[in-house]
């Protein structure tokens, strides 16, 4: 949560203690250029990868944790639901799907996620589905996480100057008293996740993997746009309920002083009936004053943490993210000019490297891929809920331009049929 209360201590640490390391252009800037991008996407994943990948994946199965929370494994129509939507997805890049592992995780407590482990593991928490994403909401999440994979992020984490930052951060922390916990944080979230440059690589990538497939990008964006008007919305509640308990404290304390001062005043007022009366209004005072400042000191913290999450988030903020999204979808609808991508650096990065290289991912999906991409013969769910899949994918290339009227028509026939 956030509010107007400043914490300038705490985020006037965190920079000096960056600006004091390594300047911020060196972070990465190899790394995530465009030739790094290039010969990412045309590399193989390597060995190493998938056997780390699938050692992973057997640690996860035979221990059923995964940070330490119990998982468990999904094979109902969740997990076929997904599967499907990957194999869609993948077609799309030119990858054999079979070669791909994809799972389903319960977990307890549940977790909204999904993750990919370095090679052809993909991994989606039942926490998420339970959102209710749309169609073009879970393929979107999904291509994001192949994304990573595709682009190599974790091998190429090893060889991005962020690791050296990070082993240097590890190290001042050492030999740091005053600054020790803040540059130990500074390191651990450095190393052991994706930083906000393969993020954005990946939603860019994910982007043209989404519409290759059939679904619409910027729909897909619709779960982080509800993801922050709930923050708003749980915000302004806060920022209410703190007023509220701010001007409850004040009435009481003011009532508080106001019948002590009487009772003070002369002994006529001073009965053991209006010493209660007092002490009552004072105590009441006394509380509202200490929920009110465990509010704030709660909020406070909070906010440290959301700042050092901004300062070292693995993800993009998310109104930002929306508007590359937003961007992206337009830019490959033919809606605006590449060089307009130019502010959203890493998305641009991405379509100058598949343009370069001439990649079917910049094309339109093609009309028999676009009418099913996502759901099979073979579907899982209930032949109610393939209909209404394969008709809304065929819809989605009628408003797309894919296919004409009549196409739309023909097909639509044909797929009425089969049920």
């Amino acid at each position: 949560m956030r509010t107007t209360m400043p914490r300038r201590q705490f985020v006037g640490v965190l920079v000096l203690v960056a600006a004091s390391i390594v300047p911020t252009a060196v972070i990465g800037a190899d790394q995530h250029s465009v030739e790094a991008i290039i010969a990412a996407l045309k590399s193989p994943i390597s060995p190493e990868a998938a056997s780390q990948a699938r050692e992973i994946d057997d640690q996860i199965m035979s221990t059923g944790a995964v940070d330490d929370a119990r998982v468990y494994l999904v094979t109902d129509e969740r997990s076929t639901r997904v599967n499907t939507m990957v194999a869609g997805l993948l077609s799309g890049t030119g990858q054999n799907s079979s070669e791909w592992v994809v799972r389903v995780l319960d977990t307890n407590p549940q977790v909204v996620n999904a993750f990919v482990a370095g090679g052809k593991y993909v991994y989606v928490y039942s926490g998420l589905l339970t959102q209710k994403p749309s169609d073009d909401e879970l393929a979107f999440i999904l291509a994001h996480e192949l994304g990573h994979s595709l682009l190599k992020h974790q091998q190429r984490q090893g060889d991005d100057a962020s690791s050296t930052w990070a082993t240097i951060a590890g190290l001042a922390a050492l030999l740091s008293e005053k600054h020790s916990e803040a540059l130990t944080n500074v390191a651990t979230a450095i190393t052991s996740s994706y930083n906000r440059r393969d993020e954005e690589e990946a939603d860019a990538l994910a982007a043209c993997i989404a519409r290759r497939a059939g679904y619409d990008p910027l729909r897909g964006a619709d779960f982080f746009t509800r993801g922050k008007r709930e923050q708003d919305e749980n915000l302004e509640r806060f920022n209410a309920a703190l007023t509220q308990g701010k001007l409850d404290y004040d009435q009481a304390l003011a009532g508080c002083v106001e019948n002590k001062e009487l009772f003070d005043s002369s002994s006529d007022y001073q009965t053991q009936e209006n010493a209660d009366k007092v002490n009552a209004m004072c105590a009441d005072a006394e509380e509202k004053r200490l929920r009110y400042n465990q509010a704030i000191e709660q909020n406070n913290a909070e906010q440290v943490e959301e700042q050092r999450n901004v300062l070292l988030s693995t993800h993009p903020q998310d109104q930002s993210r929306v508007g590359a999204i937003a961007a992206l979808a337009d830019f490959l609808a033919g809606r605006r000019e590449v060089s307009t991508l130019a502010k959203y650096e890493q998305s641009s990065r991405v379509i100058a490297a598949l343009r370069q290289e001439g990649s079917d991912l910049l094309k339109p999906a093609s009309a028999a891929a676009a009418t099913s991409p996502s759901t099979s013969e073979t579907s899982p769910a209930s032949g109610k809920a393939s209909l209404e899949e394969q008709l809304k994918q065929l819809q989605r290339a009628r408003d797309q331009g894919l296919i004409t009227q009549e196409e739309y028509e023909k097909k639509r026939q044909e797929i009425l049929a089969r049920y």
